[in-house]
């Protein structure tokens, strides 16, 4: 486990570990990718669902529908 010690003058890294390897940051650093892969994937995933959804629930306009509000200026013109 690493410790920093603070000075006034300079800030040293202590090692309580001298033993300590630099593979378990490695696979740390690999888990943490894995997470943070996992919750975009999920994040993707329901914008994806929710866009299906939404071009589910949507139905066709007739034409009368959609340009109703043209209609009128075409009349007078």
């Amino acid at each position: 486990m690493n410790a920093i010690i603070f000075r006034a003058d300079e800030t040293v890294l202590k090692q309580s570990d001298p033993t300590y390897g630099g593979t378990e940051l490695k696979q740390e650093a690999k888990m943490r990718r894995l997470v943070f892969v996992i919750a975009l994937l999920a994040v993707a995933s329901v914008g994806i669902s929710a866009s299906f959804a939404a071009v589910h629930q949507a139905r066709t306009l007739t034409f009368e529908e959609r340009f109703a509000p043209a209609l009128p200026l075409m009349v007078k013109h």
